[in-house]
């Protein structure tokens, strides 16, 4: 009697080509990602009684993280370089002031450091607050 013994295939599944789906379908998603709506940037400005709506008329908006960090226009921009940045924008588009959007939890030197260097530029600021009754 002759016993045979069968071989199993050995079955494996090949994650090579998967990890190379998913790494492209990540930087496709990074790439495509845009931080041209102030609202993705998680910032919640503080509360005022008496806030009132307004459209903004102009095109340079700032924003202060509650870390300091400033982004203008949705473009990360380094504390050093700022002044500078308003400058060239405020030369380049001819505004005359900004729109400062600072979260509640920020300190304040750093919204008195963007006034600061609008001021020096010759731009007035406006202050983005949110109605008291929002939550």
């Amino acid at each position: 009697m002759l016993l045979r013994s069968r071989r199993r295939r050995l079955s494996s599944i090949n994650i090579v080509p998967l990890i190379d789906v998913m790494t492209v379908l990540i930087f496709f998603f990074l790439m495509s990602m845009k931080f041209d709506d102030i609202r993705q940037l998680a910032i919640t400005p503080p509360g005022a009684e008496t806030a009132t709506e307004t459209q903004a008329q102009t095109r340079l908006v700032v924003a202060v993280t509650d870390s300091g960090d400033f982004y203008v226009n949705s473009k990360f921009v380094p504390a050093d370089a700022l002044g500078d940045s308003l400058g060239k924008i405020a030369r380049e588009q001819n505004v005359g002031s900004l729109i400062l959007v600072a979260d509640e939890q920020t300190a304040t030197k750093w919204t008195v450091f963007v006034v600061d260097q609008a001021q020096k530029h010759g731009l007035a600021v406006q202050l983005l607050i949110r109605d008291q009754e929002e939550k």
